[in-house]
């Protein structure tokens, strides 16, 4: 299956709200060097249109998630900046995806160039703020139905996001026990702790730090790091509120424009 024509199926699913069939249905051969490739073009051709690179975001962070993968490391994707939400945005959402679903996760700013691979024991250093923040996912293959390659090719599924208020750093070596809640309309849906991300949530940005490297590339300081679900995702209904809370970093809501 050639790059530039899963690049442009799936911009056509997307700008459609049409979800398709994987690739690997009909290539089973594809692996995730392909779906880089993939999501590379899927880049260059968003920027090339006008929007802003402005962070990265993992995926398959809980080892739950990998196993249903049969994948050992988590995936990566890219953010624009066309894929920031503002609170009320629940109908702005919907108009613009096919099955769309929110999840928790917790959000870092780098302090430094992130131009080298990480340690466990350096990476609280790389981080300059932190924060909550909810997802938006909306896979491009029907049902969410896809294997590894697919879903890197899609960009890991992103679609956009929402970040709190970002607090200074110090938190961050508390976030492994620290609580999360995900609610919608007042009722909790999922909870989890901070190690539901890898057993702490810096590991996903070691993980960035090793990925960037291979690849010959860096984010610069001041750019936005999705670190993975918490929780599992729950699918976006009209007029719902969904609220993402976690101990130490306060809360965010995604919710309906007010009339």
């Amino acid at each position: 299956m050639r790059t530039a024509e899963a690049a442009g199926l799936l911009r056509e699913a997307r700008l459609a709200r049409l979800p398709r069939r994987p690739f690997t249905d009909t290539h089973p051969a594809l692996d995730a060097d392909w779906g880089y490739r993939v999501q590379d073009l899927d880049r260059a051709d968003r920027l090339v249109a006008g929007e802003r690179h402005v962070g990265a975001k993992l995926g398959l962070t809980s080892r739950a998630k990998q196993r249903t993968m049969g994948v050992e490391q988590p995936v990566v994707g890219f953010l624009t900046d066309a894929m920031r939400l503002c609170a009320g945005a629940v109908e702005q959402v919907l108009d613009r995806t096919a099955q769309p679903r929110v999840e928790p996760e917790v959000a870092f700013r780098l302090a430094r160039d992130l131009d080298r691979p990480l340690t466990p024991w350096t990476a609280g250093q790389a981080v300059d703020a932190v924060a909550v923040a909810v997802e938006v996912i909306d896979s491009r293959y029907a049902g969410f139905g896809f294997r590894l390659p697919d879903v890197v090719a899609d960009n890991t599924s992103a679609a956009g996001f929402l970040v709190g208020r970002w607090q200074h750093r110090r938190t961050v070596e508390d976030l492994s026990t620290a609580g999360c809640l995900l609610s919608v309309d007042g009722v909790v849906a999922h909870t989890a702790t901070g190690a539901a991300i890898l057993g702490h949530p810096l590991r996903a940005l070691v993980h960035l730090s090793e990925h960037l490297a291979r690849r010959g590339e860096r984010l610069p300081a001041g750019a936005l790091v999705l670190a993975g679900a918490l929780t599992d995702a729950v699918p976006v209904r009209p007029g719902s509120v969904y609220r993402a809370e976690i101990r130490g970093l306060g809360a965010v809501e995604l919710a309906p424009r007010r009339r």
